[in-house]
């Protein structure tokens, strides 16, 4: 049951950063503070011995769902690419059945890795 708790943990951390982004208030400020205590304390708290596979699916996770819940509270389309961010110029370069694609391969990507060297 390990390995469920992480994502879903690496999940809420990956929400709470979208909406501190997706606000640009005060409060979003607060949130981006917590969602770094979130990342911190995760590791104190699940105590990985594969540090490298906790970091590789925290980023896997915030590939595939942290531009969409950003769109959602910035009150944008769920699929809108921005041109300002580096990941805004790195997935502009494909149409958008490509990027969910490639969302979906992060997606077994982090939750492959998190099964398997998380437990």
């Amino acid at each position: 049951m390990r390995p469920y708790l992480i994502i879903l943990y690496f999940l809420a951390c990956v929400a709470v950063g979208a909406t501190a982004d997706g606000l640009a208030t005060d409060l979003g400020h607060d949130l981006e503070a917590v969602e770094i205590l979130l990342c911190l304390s995760g590791a104190l708290i699940f105590r990985p011995k594969n540090w490298w596979a906790y970091l590789i699916s925290y980023v896997s996770f915030r590939i595939v769902g942290f531009d969409i819940i950003h769109n959602l509270v910035a009150g944008q389309a769920w699929d809108y690419i921005g041109s300002v961010g580096v990941w805004d110029k790195f997935f502009g370069h494909y149409p958008p059945s490509g990027l969910i694609w490639l969302r979906g391969i992060f997606l077994a990507l982090g939750g492959s890795i998190t099964l398997k060297y998380l437990k």
